[in-house]
């Protein structure tokens, strides 16, 4: 079976809003976290059985509830998949994501950098059959479910060194 991919499309760095104008139809909002510790960022294999990117390695999140900002979406998620707390987060970025055949926008994704959290990630859901800490060099050799993961880390670390 062919796997599918995807990508990160009509970005807009930071983002103006969490309702900033977006493609995407079905108003699907969903917020992620790169967790940060020393020179080590946190991802998840994604379990085989999700619909979206099964068997990549992915950040944490998920999707927002009703009238749930981005924001608060992070913080939820983060603590129900990892069972950390987020002591502050910085907005990376906000981005349609498309599947590569078509580029049909499946939902907005609004990425955060985590560096300050209270708590050790512990795999608390099936949306990952793991968690690892991987250096930046490391996360080139996996099969992420976005590949712009990689570039949003760089320009945070060329701040942030």
């Amino acid at each position: 079976m062919k796997q599918m991919r995807f990508r990160l499309i009509n970005q807009k760095k930071p983002a103006p809003s969490p309702n900033d104008e977006s493609p995407v139809k079905a108003n699907v909002v969903c917020a992620g976290a790169i967790l940060v510790k020393k020179d080590a960022f946190l991802f998840g294999k994604r379990s085989a059985k999700k619909d979206w990117a099964p068997g990549l390695w992915d950040i944490v999140g998920g999707k927002s509830l009703k009238n749930e900002i981005p924001l608060f979406t992070l913080l939820r998620e983060t603590l129900e998949e990892t069972g950390v707390q987020v002591l502050d987060a910085e907005l990376l970025t906000s981005a349609d994501v498309a599947r590569t055949d078509d580029n049909a926008p499946l939902f907005r994704y609004h990425i955060y950098i985590v560096k300050h959290f209270k708590g050790k990630p512990k795999n608390k859901t099936r949306e990952h059959t793991k968690l690892q800490w991987f250096t930046r060099e490391a996360l080139e050799e996996l099969p992420l479910a976005l590949p712009e993961y990689l570039p949003l880390i760089d320009e945070w670390l060329a701040k942030n060194r």
